[in-house]
């Protein structure tokens, strides 16, 4: 018996997403702190850049969007990075990016203070304080 050069890959896949929790001691509505983003990019394939960002969603999407040292935070992420999205859940309003292989799985400097600085806006919105 032979065994197959190309497997399929089933079971378990490497793939990990770094979530960021915001606990919340109410009940928040979801539809005013959903959050994704639609991303302005240059360039093609390798050399794909952002230039910008715009938050598409409820009330916490409008204060993302009016934070220009937030936009200009995402525009320095390179492309996989700026893809961040809020959304609420049981007892919290979680940030997080897209799914990464174990290769590809880091969570710079920059990337830390992007989801720093959307969770301070949170806590804003949500009224507790700043920790």
């Amino acid at each position: 018996m032979t065994q197959d050069l190309n497997p399929v890959s089933w079971g378990a896949q490497d793939r990990y997403q770094a979530h960021f929790i915001v606990k919340t001691h109410h009940t928040v509505l979801e539809e005013s702190f959903l959050a994704k983003p639609k991303i302005q990019t240059k360039g093609h394939f390798a050399s794909k850049r952002v230039t910008g960002i715009q938050w598409i969603g409820g009330t916490l999407a409008d204060v993302l969007n009016s934070d220009n040292e937030l936009k200009t935070m995402v525009t320095k992420l390179s492309f996989d990075e700026a893809h961040i999205t809020v959304e609420p859940t049981k007892g919290g309003i979680r940030i997080h990016g897209i799914w990464r292989d174990s290769y590809n799985f880091t969570l710079t400097k920059e990337l830390f203070a992007v989801y720093d600085r959307i969770a301070s806006h949170i806590k804003r919105e949500l009224g507790s304080p700043p920790v």
